[in-house]
């Protein structure tokens, strides 16, 4: 999973503007070119106006110059239509690495429609997607909850093939991952037998995977609950205080809307902590 080019989708809200802030991480990573996306959403009654043209360009400009000192190229789109096909149309264009976008909007009816856009755009995207995630300061102003990303993430791991795409994703990526965790949740409905079964054959799994990090110089830990699987990582992602949760996404259209409307939509709405989902039917 490289980092070379990043799309960011802003609203020029203060959430948005704060995506700018794990850019110094993602140049460390080897990023290079930001292709910035503004969407006149049609649904907000936000048609160009000469007036809101010129205050656009302004506060683009205003990006794009706070990414070019740090000598990132950035390319500028402002298309007028639905945010999330949009964006998720230019990422495929450019052929970004990932989608950076925030979770909260600029009021609360905004922040309704960012919700569905963003949530949309991890529908659509065959591309990763990273939701950014933010909390109040003591002046009541947004801030990132991590701006190291990549330092410890958790890794939830069901056993299938997408788990293990993730998992090879992220031992060829360039990464700088420090720590990770890999956690497996044994889900409600089991016996008590057949859960102490499944739990020890989950740890043999995990350790095996966590040897492989440990071979990469990523210090590995292990953990497998019983529960319901979003509220496990959730809570694990609290207690740890990772900087990140790392899942996969599968199929497209509505299978994967189905598949994420279980574990990975719950966990990408709930979490306080940035979620990054990667498409395992990426090709």
């Amino acid at each position: 999973m490289l980092m070379k080019k990043v799309l960011i989708a802003t609203d020029f809200s203060p959430a948005a503007d704060r995506l700018l802030n794990c850019i110094d991480e993602l140049k460390e990573m080897g990023l290079e070119e930001a292709v910035i996306v503004h969407v006149i959403d049609i649904r907000l009654g936000e048609e160009s106006s000469p007036s809101l043209q010129m205050s656009n360009d302004k506060k683009l400009k205003d990006i794009t110059d706070r990414l070019e000192a740090h000598s990132i190229n950035c390319k500028v789109y402002t298309p007028l239509g639905f945010a999330a096909t949009e964006i998720v149309q230019i990422a495929k264009i450019e052929e970004v690495s990932i989608i950076l976008i925030g979770s909260r909007g600029r009021s609360v009816i905004k922040e309704i429609f960012i919700g569905s856009t963003t949530f949309d755009v991890i529908r659509l995207s065959d591309v990763p997607v990273l939701i950014e995630k933010y909390k109040k300061d003591k002046e009541n102003q947004l801030i990132n909850v991590c701006i190291n990303k990549f330092e410890k993430i958790l890794l939830p791991i069901d056993f299938s093939n997408c788990s293990s795409f993730i998992i090879n994703e992220i031992l060829e990526s360039s990464l700088l991952i420090k720590e990770i965790i890999l956690l497996s949740v044994v889900e409600e409905g089991e016996s008590k037998k057949e859960l102490d079964i499944k739990k020890a054959q989950y740890r043999e799994k995990l350790q095996e995977f966590a040897e492989g990090f440990e071979k990469k110089g990523i210090s590995a830990k292990t953990e497998v609950l019983h529960g319901i699987p979003s509220k496990a990582i959730t809570k694990t992602a609290e207690k740890e205080l990772v900087t990140s949760i790392i899942m996969g996404t599968r199929g497209r259209g509505l299978i994967k809307s189905l598949l994420l409307g279980s574990t990975s939509d719950a966990v990408a709405r709930t979490a306080t902590r940035p979620v990054i989902l990667i498409p395992c039917n990426k090709k």
